[in-house]
């Protein structure tokens, strides 16, 4: 069964249930026999037709409860420490100049009201309490949300958690998990589980490293991790906007191969014997790789994510041609080249006319391309893996886990770049996107964390470290001041005992709903689209 069978039936299974619960069952009886007395007719009066349906309910409500208590509890997400994976009570913004959706966290303090709270009515996101460094604004055009605009504050995802299930199996790297929080019991937290026992942590430039080795994020782990940083489709329509927004992607000066069609957001290949480049903005993109928009525009961080990855949906127009992705990390060039008859090849260096082969990473011959037809491509360097993506084909290469080996030195965090290359016949580019991986930060309220850069944390028997998405707001293992406490027992700081493990949190079922009208007060209209898996 499929992950899109199993949501569909998921989503369904309540139409077909609750009939079954809550609808009176009716007597069995034998016919057709030999022996068959003769029969009466049977009346229910309305008492007893009352009574069974009575009896249904208790019945439904006694399972649910079993359910509940030692199988699945459902639980509401209340801050934004695992944003944009899971979200806390927020506003959901729309830009109004490229009209580019996302999420603002709400934070009650700032708005005058007591934590946990959700006000009963609309609110000026704006309020004159607030910061400029809080302003929300969009992540990719810059344009900060409009002054004097009231809003509901829309709950956070209410999710289901498998209760128990570490009592069966051991927990996974990357789990998102429900636990007691160490320092409060009362108290229960939602974070991404990062270390096991007996591993020691150290989070180097965003990424993780388990005993000294890097740790790649499993496929669909690292789909929800992914944040938008630039997408071609979404662009100001506004010219007053000129100012404060261009085009990040621009051809050299008095190159003509490159189009770029804002009308249509599609970039044209005209075709050249060499390879012609057409680059990022790096001024733009200093601007982008530090940047979450649930958190406001002011960095909490001064880190630079450095993993990168560009989509796009190329339509080659003839038999020859390449398309090459070039990403800077650590001030060295990427290359993911992809050959019209399907061969896709990771290179170190940028694309040139004579490619040295020693500097060939990976090369894969897949299926060719098919003129005018139009195939998803992505190029991504993350984890220190660098892959490419052609359609329904992938080709992942694993790099050296020492991060030296790959340009890092501590304390030094040189810009990303960013371009695109075309040789041979005529292309379109579609639908560009750039992404960022989720960067998990060292530092809070100027404080070096546990397990961070160079203060390594060792787990012992039984002890798990966690970290929250939201890495620059999360409050997780690498902050915690106090010792666990609970069962009769002090656990270690910065560690979550065993013990204390709730569950695995695995679906969201009911996200912030709509409202008919902006007058009714409780959303009561599911937002299906947005019921998901949590990964």
């Amino acid at each position: 069964m499929t992950k899109h069978s199993i949501l569909c039936i998921v989503k369904v299974l309540p139409v077909f249930i609750l009939p079954q619960i809550f609808i009176p069952t009716k007597s069995l009886r034998h016919e057709g026999s030999m022996f068959d007395t003769p029969k009466t007719t049977y009346h229910k009066t309305v008492f007893q037709s009352i009574m069974e349906t009575f009896e249904s309910l208790v019945i439904a409500f006694i399972l649910a409860f079993v359910f509940r208590a030692f199988v699945v509890e459902a639980f509401v997400i209340p801050t934004g420490s695992m944003a944009d994976t899971l979200r806390g009570a927020h506003f959901s913004l729309t830009c109004p100049k490229c009209s580019y959706p996302y999420n603002f966290g709400f934070d009650p303090g700032k708005y005058g009201y007591a934590k946990g709270s959700i006000p009963p009515h609309p609110l000026n996101v704006i309020p004159d309490r607030l910061r400029p460094g809080s302003i929300p604004t969009c992540p990719l055009c810059g344009e900060p949300f409009e002054q004097n605009d009231s809003r509901w504050v829309s709950n956070g995802d209410r999710i289901l958690v498998l209760k128990y299930i570490y009592q069966f199996i051991e927990p996974a790297r990357w789990d998102v998990v429900v636990f007691k929080n160490p320092e409060d019991p009362r108290e229960h937290f939602i974070k991404r589980l990062i270390g096991k026992p007996n591993e020691t942590i150290e989070v180097i430039d965003g990424d993780v490293y388990i005993d000294n080795q890097i740790q790649q994020k499993p496929r669909h782990v690292q789909k929800s991790l992914w944040l938008k940083a630039f997408d071609n489709d979404h662009q100001p329509e506004d010219s007053r906007l000129e100012r404060t927004w261009r085009q990040p992607f621009q051809p050299p000066t008095g190159a003509t191969t490159w189009r770029i069609d804002q009308s249509k957001h599609r970039f044209e290949f005209d075709g050249a014997e060499q390879f012609q480049t057409l680059a990022f903005n790096q001024s733009r993109l200093s601007r982008m790789v530090n940047f979450c928009a649930y958190n406001g525009p002011a960095p909490r961080n001064n880190f630079i994510a450095s993993d990168l990855k560009l989509s796009f949906v190329l339509t080659c127009r003839g038999d020859k041609g390449q398309v090459a992705v070039q990403l800077g990390k650590y001030d060295r060039v990427y290359s993911g080249i992809i050959n019209f008859d399907g061969t896709c090849t990771i290179f170190n260096g940028p694309p040139g006319s004579e490619m040295n082969p020693d500097k060939i990473i990976k090369q894969v011959k897949f299926p060719p391309l098919i003129k005018d037809r139009p195939v998803a491509v992505s190029f991504a360097v993350v984890d220190h893996t660098w892959q490419i993506t052609l359609g329904n084909e992938e080709l992942i290469e694993i790099g050296p886990s020492d991060p030296s080996q790959w340009g890092y030195s501590r304390g030094r965090y040189p810009l990303p770049s960013v371009a695109l290359s075309g040789r041979g016949e005529a292309f379109t580019l579609e639908h560009i996107t750039l992404h960022r991986d989720t960067h998990y930060t060292n530092a809070g309220g100027g404080t070096n964390g546990r397990g961070t850069e160079g203060n390594p944390f060792a787990l012992e028997k039984d002890q798990f470290f966690t970290m929250g998405d939201n890495s620059p707001l999360s409050h997780d293992s690498r902050f915690w001041s106090g010792h666990g406490l609970g069962n009769g027992k002090t656990y270690r700081a910065g560690a979550v005992p065993r013990d204390y493990l709730i569950g695995k949190a695995f679906f969201v079922y009911w996200p912030s709903g709509y409202r008919p009208t902006p007058s009714i007060r409780i959303p009561f209209i599911p937002n299906v689209g947005k019921m998901r898996f949590i990964y």
